[in-house]
């Protein structure tokens, strides 16, 4: 079975490119391109991804070696999971640089109503349980549009070096923002909007339980 790296060397070979040469090309180095078809470098985030497919005159599916059944087809949209895990609990570590595509997952277009860039939607796996009252358990996928902020409901959010999945509840006027975790035995927290170091990632449109895939 071919791998990532694989597909690059072929790709770039069939273009008569040296690794020095594709590696300019991407602002990187011979010995970076050298690391990737080598899986040296085995996490290639999916913006380099873009940058070598668009260089080598591909798609990135092509370089993923994702097959036809996890691109787009009539009726749904297919939107990447990527490697960072989300925590419906007390935290996972926040690292966005480290966040691949591991594949795609088809979801019906209906669940992408109101979301004006579909390309905005990502899924991720979520980790503990502190939403289960929600009907989000651990090991489920969660889809968001990132950066729509748009009413109260469930939002992936970093708070203090964690993501995290929360229900919000926004209090304009005092700047406050309350986050509400979907299981009694977690607390609700309120905290200033402002200062105290809230960023709202996304607004979740859907998810689905893991069994299904």
């Amino acid at each position: 079975m071919s791998t990532v790296g694989d597909r690059i060397r072929k790709l770039r070979e069939s273009k008569g490119l040296t690794q020095d040469e594709l590696g300019r090309r991407i602002g990187t180095t011979k010995q970076t391109i050298f690391k990737y078809e080598t899986g040296k470098i085995e996490n290639i985030p999916y913006p380099r991804i873009e940058e070598l497919a668009a260089v080598l005159d591909a798609d990135p599916s092509d370089i993923l070696g994702w097959t036809e059944q996890e691109k787009d087809v009539p009726g749904y949209i297919s939107v990447p999971l990527i490697s960072q895990k989300i925590s419906a609990g007390y935290g996972e570590d926040y690292l966005p640089d480290d966040s691949i595509t591991l594949k795609r997952i088809q979801i019906p277009e209906s669940m992408a109503r109101g979301v004006t860039d579909k390309a905005t939607i990502v899924s991720a796996e979520v980790k503990g349980d502190s939403m289960i009252d929600a009907n989000i358990y651990p090991g489920d996928y969660v889809f968001f549009s990132k950066g729509t902020i748009k009413g109260e409901g469930i939002y992936v959010i970093a708070f203090a070096g964690d993501i995290m999945v929360k229900r919000l509840s926004f209090d304009a006027p005092e700047k406050k923002l309350t986050i509400i975790s979907e299981n009694r035995n977690y607390p609700t927290r309120t905290v200033d909007a402002e200062s105290d170091g809230v960023r709202i990632l996304g607004k979740v449109i859907g998810w689905i339980h893991n069994e299904m895939y």
